[in-house]
C-alpha cells in the first residue's frame, strides 16, 4: 500500500508517460511532446524527492529513455526511438510500480500488511480495515495473555490492558518510536488507543462503510501507530 501522495503521483506519471507515447506514436509535433516531457520530469523529480534511494535508479532510466524519445522524434527518426518506447512499456513503468510499492510496504509493519493485502487487492477497503482491527486485537490479546474465550475486545479489551487504573496493566516499551513515556504519555496512549477503538474499529465492524483508498489509508495508518507503540514480543510483561 502506498502513500496517497506517492500513489497520486504514481498514477499521474502512468498516465502522462501513456498519454505521451501515444502521441509520439500519432505523429504530434515536438512543441507538444516537449511541453508534456516538462511536466512529466517534474513528476520524476517529486518522486524521487519522495521515495529516495528506493526508486531512483528507474526513474533515472525512465528519463533517459525518455530524453532519447524526445530526440529522435524531434530529428524524424522512429526507427531509433522504437527501442526507446519498447523500453519504457516493457521494463522501465513495471520496474517502477514494482519499486514504488515495495517503498510504500516497508511504512507500514509487515504483520499489518498482510492482514490487509488481500481485502486491498480487491478493492474492499472497509474489508481491509476490518482486517486491520482483527490484527490490532489478536497481537493485543497475545500480549497480554488475553484468552480469546474472555470474550473481551474492542475498548474493553484496550481497558483491561492499557487503563492506569487495570491491575494487568500492559507495560509499554521506553525503547519504542517515542522513547521512554512519562506517565501523562502512558495515560494519553491509553485514551488513544482507546478513541480508536470506539470511533473506527466499532464503526468498521457494526456496518459497512464506503471508504476510498485514501480513507482507508489514514485509518490503518493510525492502526500502524498502535503497533508501533507496543511492545514487539508476545510475552511482554505486566506491571
Amino acid at each position: 500500500m502506498l502513500s496517497v501522495t506517492v500513489n497520486r503521483l504514481l498514477s499521474t506519471l502512468l498516465s502522462q508517460v501513456h498519454t505521451l507515447i501515444d502521441r509520439v506514436e500519432s505523429g504530434t509535433n515536438p512543441d507538444e511532446i516537449d511541453l508534456r516531457l516538462a511536466g512529466i520530469r517534474h513528476i520524476l523529480e517529486d518522486l524521487k524527492e519522495a521515495t529516495g534511494p528506493a526508486s531512483q535508479d528507474y526513474l533515472d532510466k525512465l528519463a533517459r529513455h525518455l530524453h532519447w524519445l524526445q530526440r529522435y522524434q524531434r530529428e524524424g527518426k522512429p526507427d531509433r526511438y522504437a527501442a526507446d518506447i519498447a523500453d519504457i512499456r516493457e521494463r522501465d513503468l513495471p520496474a517502477i510500480i514494482a519499486s514504488v510499492e515495495a517503498w510504500g510496504q516497508k511504512l507500514l509493519d509487515s504483520r499489518l500488511m498482510a492482514a490487509i493485502s488481500t481485502s486491498w487487492e480487491k478493492q474492499h477497503f472497509d474489508g481491509a480495515v476490518r482486517d486491520a482491527f482483527i490484527l490490532l486485537e489478536r497481537v493485543l490479546r497475545e500480549l497480554g495473555n488475553v484468552d480469546p474465550e474472555m470474550g473481551l475486545s474492542g475498548d474493553r479489551l484496550v481497558a483491561s490492558l492499557l487503563a492506569p487504573s487495570s491491575r494487568t496493566s500492559l507495560t509499554l516499551p521506553n525503547d519504542g518510536f517515542m522513547g521512554q513515556l512519562t506517565r501523562g504519555e502512558r495515560e494519553g496512549a491509553y485514551f488513544y488507543f482507546r478513541g480508536v477503538f470506539l470511533l473506527f474499529r466499532n464503526a468498521t465492524a457494526h456496518r459497512t462503510i464506503p471508504y476510498s483508498a485514501s480513507e482507508a489509508e489514514d485509518i490503518i495508518h493510525v492502526v500502524n501507530v498502535c503497533l508501533r507503540m507496543l511492545p514487539t514480543n508476545a510475552g511482554a510483561e505486566h506491571s
